[in-house]
Protein backbone atom coordinates (compact mmCIF):
# COMPACT_ATOMS: atom_id res chain seq x y z
CA UNK A 1 0.00 0.00 0.00
CA UNK A 2 1.12 3.69 -0.75
CA UNK A 3 0.38 6.24 1.05
CA UNK A 4 1.73 9.67 1.42
CA UNK A 5 2.07 10.88 5.04
CA UNK A 6 -1.35 12.05 6.07
CA UNK A 7 -1.78 14.63 9.15
CA UNK A 8 -2.29 12.86 12.46
CA UNK A 9 -6.31 13.66 13.96
CA UNK A 10 -6.73 15.22 17.33
CA UNK A 11 -10.30 14.74 17.32
CA UNK A 12 -10.99 17.98 19.12
CA UNK A 13 -9.37 19.75 16.69
CA UNK A 14 -11.11 17.65 13.47
CA UNK A 15 -14.62 18.28 14.85
CA UNK A 16 -13.77 22.36 15.35
CA UNK A 17 -13.33 22.51 18.66
CA UNK A 18 -14.51 19.22 21.42
CA UNK A 19 -17.02 18.28 24.62
CA UNK A 20 -13.87 25.73 30.28
CA UNK A 21 -13.35 30.39 32.55
CA UNK A 22 -16.35 33.45 33.18
CA UNK A 23 -15.89 36.59 35.14
CA UNK A 24 -18.23 37.66 37.40
CA UNK A 25 -21.56 35.50 38.12
CA UNK A 26 -21.64 32.18 36.89
CA UNK A 27 -25.27 32.46 36.19
CA UNK A 28 -25.19 34.93 33.25
CA UNK A 29 -27.35 34.09 30.19
CA UNK A 30 -29.48 32.00 32.97
CA UNK A 31 -32.92 32.91 34.65
CA UNK A 32 -31.53 33.09 38.09
CA UNK A 33 -34.75 32.51 40.21
CA UNK A 34 -35.96 29.59 38.26
CA UNK A 35 -33.68 27.33 39.92
CA UNK A 36 -34.89 27.93 43.12
CA UNK A 37 -38.27 25.85 42.36
CA UNK A 38 -36.71 22.53 41.76
CA UNK A 39 -35.98 20.33 44.91
CA UNK A 40 -34.45 16.35 44.98
CA UNK A 41 -31.00 15.49 45.46
CA UNK A 42 -28.38 16.80 42.65
CA UNK A 43 -28.75 13.49 40.79
CA UNK A 44 -31.95 13.43 39.93
CA UNK A 45 -32.28 17.24 38.97
CA UNK A 46 -29.31 16.61 37.33
CA UNK A 47 -30.99 13.56 35.49
CA UNK A 48 -34.12 15.69 35.08
CA UNK A 49 -31.63 17.99 33.34
CA UNK A 50 -30.54 15.34 30.69
CA UNK A 51 -34.30 14.61 30.06
CA UNK A 52 -34.77 18.10 28.64
CA UNK A 53 -31.32 18.10 26.72
CA UNK A 54 -32.80 14.25 24.85
CA UNK A 55 -36.50 14.60 24.68
CA UNK A 56 -36.70 11.86 26.87
CA UNK A 57 -40.32 11.40 27.53
CA UNK A 58 -40.57 15.45 27.48
CA UNK A 59 -40.52 17.97 24.68
CA UNK A 60 -36.87 18.65 24.11
CA UNK A 61 -36.10 21.99 25.74
CA UNK A 62 -32.27 23.37 26.17
CA UNK A 63 -33.27 26.49 28.36
CA UNK A 64 -34.80 24.12 30.84
CA UNK A 65 -32.33 21.53 30.60
CA UNK A 66 -29.63 24.58 31.64
CA UNK A 67 -31.83 25.39 34.47
CA UNK A 68 -31.25 22.35 35.83
CA UNK A 69 -27.76 21.67 35.47
CA UNK A 70 -27.18 24.63 36.86
CA UNK A 71 -28.88 23.97 40.07
CA UNK A 72 -27.37 20.33 40.47
CA UNK A 73 -23.77 22.19 39.69
CA UNK A 74 -23.85 24.89 42.60
CA UNK A 75 -24.93 21.93 44.48
CA UNK A 76 -21.55 20.92 43.56
CA UNK A 77 -22.23 17.92 41.38
CA UNK A 78 -19.63 17.38 38.95
CA UNK A 79 -21.63 15.38 36.12
CA UNK A 80 -23.45 19.01 36.27
CA UNK A 81 -20.90 21.05 36.32
CA UNK A 82 -19.80 18.75 33.19
CA UNK A 83 -22.66 18.91 31.45
CA UNK A 84 -23.43 22.87 31.94
CA UNK A 85 -19.94 23.64 30.68
CA UNK A 86 -20.66 21.46 27.75
CA UNK A 87 -24.01 23.97 27.11
CA UNK A 88 -21.98 26.65 26.88
CA UNK A 89 -19.28 25.42 24.69
CA UNK A 90 -21.35 24.39 22.01
CA UNK A 91 -23.97 27.21 22.69
CA UNK A 92 -27.61 24.94 23.36
CA UNK A 93 -29.60 26.84 25.80
CA UNK A 94 -27.05 29.57 26.59
CA UNK A 95 -25.05 31.95 24.20
CA UNK A 96 -22.07 29.78 23.13
CA UNK A 97 -19.26 31.12 26.04
CA UNK A 98 -15.90 29.51 25.69
CA UNK A 99 -15.10 31.45 29.41
CA UNK A 100 -18.50 30.18 31.02
CA UNK A 101 -17.55 26.70 29.77
CA UNK A 102 -13.96 26.58 30.78
CA UNK A 103 -15.02 27.52 34.41
CA UNK A 104 -17.52 24.92 34.41
CA UNK A 105 -15.03 22.33 33.43
CA UNK A 106 -12.20 23.63 35.69
CA UNK A 107 -15.15 22.60 38.55
CA UNK A 108 -15.96 19.20 37.25
CA UNK A 109 -12.31 18.40 37.17
CA UNK A 110 -11.22 19.58 39.93
CA UNK A 111 -13.54 16.39 41.37
CA UNK A 112 -12.13 14.20 38.75
CA UNK A 113 -14.26 13.99 36.23
CA UNK A 114 -12.66 12.29 33.23
CA UNK A 115 -15.02 14.07 31.07
CA UNK A 116 -14.16 17.19 32.13
CA UNK A 117 -10.60 16.72 32.11
CA UNK A 118 -10.78 15.63 28.70
CA UNK A 119 -12.24 19.12 27.77
CA UNK A 120 -10.49 20.96 30.37
CA UNK A 121 -7.51 19.56 28.25
CA UNK A 122 -9.11 20.49 24.68
CA UNK A 123 -9.78 24.32 26.23
CA UNK A 124 -6.14 24.88 26.53
CA UNK A 125 -5.03 23.06 23.75
CA UNK A 126 -7.16 25.50 21.65
CA UNK A 127 -6.65 28.17 24.02
CA UNK A 128 -10.75 28.82 24.38
CA UNK A 129 -11.52 30.01 27.63
CA UNK A 130 -8.08 29.37 28.83
CA UNK A 131 -4.61 30.77 27.42
CA UNK A 132 -3.36 28.21 25.06
CA UNK A 133 -0.83 25.78 27.31
CA UNK A 134 0.30 22.61 25.61
CA UNK A 135 1.58 21.99 29.21
CA UNK A 136 -1.52 22.08 31.01
CA UNK A 137 -3.66 20.57 27.72
CA UNK A 138 -1.12 17.58 28.06
CA UNK A 139 -1.35 17.36 31.97
CA UNK A 140 -5.40 17.04 31.71
CA UNK A 141 -5.51 14.42 28.89
CA UNK A 142 -2.35 12.37 31.14
CA UNK A 143 -5.58 12.69 34.02
CA UNK A 144 -8.19 11.77 31.86
CA UNK A 145 -6.56 9.01 29.66
CA UNK A 146 -5.60 7.12 32.62
CA UNK A 147 -9.43 7.06 33.81
CA UNK A 148 -9.85 5.14 30.67
CA UNK A 149 -11.20 8.04 28.75
CA UNK A 150 -10.35 7.48 25.14
CA UNK A 151 -11.27 10.54 23.90
CA UNK A 152 -8.23 11.28 25.94
CA UNK A 153 -6.18 8.83 24.89
CA UNK A 154 -6.31 9.96 21.60
CA UNK A 155 -5.22 13.46 22.52
CA UNK A 156 -2.45 12.57 24.15
CA UNK A 157 -1.36 10.10 21.34
CA UNK A 158 -1.57 13.62 19.40
CA UNK A 159 0.46 15.44 21.53
CA UNK A 160 3.24 12.96 21.68
CA UNK A 161 3.16 12.11 18.08
CA UNK A 162 3.40 16.43 17.20
CA UNK A 163 5.80 17.17 20.40
CA UNK A 164 3.33 19.57 21.85
CA UNK A 165 3.84 20.16 25.63
CA UNK A 166 6.12 16.66 25.27
CA UNK A 167 9.27 15.73 23.76
CA UNK A 168 7.99 13.87 20.38
CA UNK A 169 7.67 10.61 20.94
CA UNK A 170 6.25 8.21 18.36
CA UNK A 171 6.38 4.88 20.47
CA UNK A 172 4.55 6.95 23.25
CA UNK A 173 1.94 7.77 21.01
CA UNK A 174 1.51 4.80 19.01
CA UNK A 175 0.25 3.57 22.71
CA UNK A 176 -2.18 5.71 23.27
CA UNK A 177 -3.65 5.66 20.34
CA UNK A 178 -3.56 2.08 20.13
CA UNK A 179 -5.62 1.91 24.39
CA UNK A 180 -7.82 4.27 22.21
CA UNK A 181 -8.71 2.56 19.42
CA UNK A 182 -9.18 -0.64 21.56
CA UNK A 183 -12.14 1.60 22.75
CA UNK A 184 -13.50 1.65 19.19
CA UNK A 185 -12.74 5.55 18.71
CA UNK A 186 -13.06 6.15 14.93
CA UNK A 187 -10.04 8.52 14.59
CA UNK A 188 -7.71 6.56 16.97
CA UNK A 189 -8.04 3.70 14.93
CA UNK A 190 -7.46 6.22 11.80
CA UNK A 191 -4.49 7.82 13.67
CA UNK A 192 -3.28 4.26 14.61
CA UNK A 193 -3.91 3.09 11.06
CA UNK A 194 -1.45 6.14 10.13
CA UNK A 195 1.45 5.67 12.13
CA UNK A 196 1.74 1.66 10.78
CA UNK A 197 1.29 2.85 7.67
CA UNK A 198 4.35 5.70 7.85
CA UNK A 199 6.52 3.55 10.44
CA UNK A 200 6.32 5.96 13.03
CA UNK A 201 7.43 4.30 16.85
CA UNK A 202 6.94 0.74 15.12
CA UNK A 203 7.98 -0.65 11.42
CA UNK A 204 5.78 -0.17 8.68
CA UNK A 205 3.08 -2.24 8.58
CA UNK A 206 0.47 -2.35 5.54
CA UNK A 207 -2.06 -5.16 6.37
CA UNK A 208 -2.30 -4.00 10.33
CA UNK A 209 -2.28 -0.20 9.01
CA UNK A 210 -5.23 -1.63 6.32
CA UNK A 211 -6.72 -3.30 9.39
CA UNK A 212 -7.46 -0.09 11.39
CA UNK A 213 -8.41 1.77 8.33
CA UNK A 214 -11.28 -0.44 8.09
CA UNK A 215 -12.53 -0.20 11.56
CA UNK A 216 -12.28 3.47 11.60
CA UNK A 217 -14.08 3.23 7.51
CA UNK A 218 -16.83 0.87 9.22
CA UNK A 219 -17.99 3.44 11.35
CA UNK A 220 -18.28 6.44 8.47
CA UNK A 221 -14.73 7.68 9.66
CA UNK A 222 -14.18 10.02 6.36
CA UNK A 223 -10.23 10.17 6.49
CA UNK A 224 -9.95 6.46 6.55
CA UNK A 225 -12.16 6.00 3.60
CA UNK A 226 -10.11 8.29 1.81
CA UNK A 227 -6.56 6.62 3.03
CA UNK A 228 -8.24 3.00 1.84
CA UNK A 229 -8.91 4.50 -1.16
CA UNK A 230 -5.16 5.19 -1.86
CA UNK A 231 -4.03 2.15 -1.21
Amino acid sequence: MTLKKIGIITLCLLLGGCVDRMNGDDSIGIDTDKHEAYSGSADDIYKTGNRYAQGNGVARDDKEAVQHYLQAARMGYAKAQYALGYMYRVGRGVPRDYDASAIWFQRAADQGNADAENSLGVRYLLGQGTPQDYAQALTWFQKAAEQGNPYAQNELGYMYAAGKGVTQNYAQALQWYQKAANHNLPSAQYNLGLMYANGMGTTVNHTIAHQWFQKAAAHGFLPARRALAQS
